[in-house]
């Protein structure tokens, strides 16, 4: 009897099918030409819509976060889903801190939780910034020599200096990403939008005027071998000069990058060995309490920053 009845389920359910087949069938059959062009008007649509995106012009933001987010990752990732990311950690953490401290405290948590990732590219991009910078005189020479031997092609000359240069690893990469932007595209103002993130990701003089070469060349066509000539001078004689400048001391970079997480440790230390406080009461107070939690992101934060101004006024850049 089971099986009869579930025999005739079967039936049912396959009847079923087959008849709701044949209605789609015929509704097909009968506007198909009509379905045809409602599909191709929506997809006109969605182009259209994502050509007016992409000529709709980026604002201030969206700039300096595509030359950061380009230089600084591997991977670089669109503007706005690190904006998108940025805004959905700051209410995250501003609706769960409400529930448990203040609005104005739990404002001030999310303010910094959320501008840690950017302040991490910031320091990123400045050590990139420095180490990039060191480069140069290598870079300006090795480039000088291949411009000479490619017959003054721009794009050949920039695939042999990232071929042959083992000295030039995180400018090669810039360049790198500087070629397959000039080989994308032929458009005077892309090539200058790529021009300028290449040498914003070094960020010096000589940097600048190299981009300018490589864009009136890939441009223009233009012999820029005396300017490439100029440039590999004067940062000759900046190397005297930088040689002098290293000689400095780095006492504010070691207490920031040193000094500064001892001192932390030590309280802890301190307040556990010589005023007998539970080491689990201090983690209790120093991470479960609004004025513990809200303390230890201010000394993160201000770390953080510390370690950014220490990167941009001690280490300073190789230039002339």
């Amino acid at each position: 009897m089971m099986i009869q009845i579930e025999k005739t389920d079967c039936l049912y359910i396959l009847i079923t099918t087959i008849l709701y087949l044949i209605i789609l069938s015929g509704i097909w059959v009968v506007y198909a030409e009509r379905l045809k062009r409602i599909w191709m008007k929506i997809k006109m649509y969605n182009r259209l819509k994502a050509r007016k995106k992409a000529l709709k012009p980026e604002s201030r933001v969206e700039l300096h976060l595509r030359k950061i987010l380009s230089i600084s990752l591997t991977k670089p990732i669109e503007p706005i889903v690190f904006l998108r990311f940025t805004v959905i950690v700051f209410l995250l953490v501003l609706l769960i801190g409400v529930q448990n401290v203040s609005l104005a405290s739990s404002f001030l948590m999310a303010a910094l939780i959320s501008a840690m990732p950017y302040l991490l590219l910031r320091v990123r991009i400045e050590i990139i910034r420095r180490k990039s910078s060191y480069e140069g005189e290598r870079l300006i020479s090795e480039f000088l020599s291949q411009y000479r031997m490619a017959d003054l092609n721009i794009y050949k000359t920039i695939e042999q200096v990232i071929l042959v240069s083992e000295d030039t690893k995180i400018s090669g990469k810039l360049l790198f990403k500087l070629l397959i932007e000039l080989r994308n595209t032929g458009n005077p103002k892309l090539i200058k939008e790529a021009t300028e993130r290449f040498s914003y990701g070094i960020n010096t003089n000589w940097s600048r005027m190299l981009a300018n070469c490589i864009r009136i060349s890939s441009l223009n066509g233009t012999n820029v071998t005396l300017a490439l000539e100029d440039i590999l001078i004067q940062l000759r004689e900046a190397r005297q000069l930088f040689e002098e400048r290293r000689r400095l001391n780095s006492e504010s970079a070691r207490m920031v990058v040193f000094l500064a997480p001892v001192m932390f440790i030590g309280t802890i230390v301190i307040s556990v060995k010589y005023l007998g406080i539970p080491f689990g009461k201090v983690m209790r107070n120093q991470f479960y309490t609004e004025q513990g939690f809200l303390m230890i992101l201010i000394i993160i934060f201000l770390f953080l920053l510390n370690l950014a101004l220490i990167e941009i006024i001690t280490n300073q850049r190789f230039d002339y």
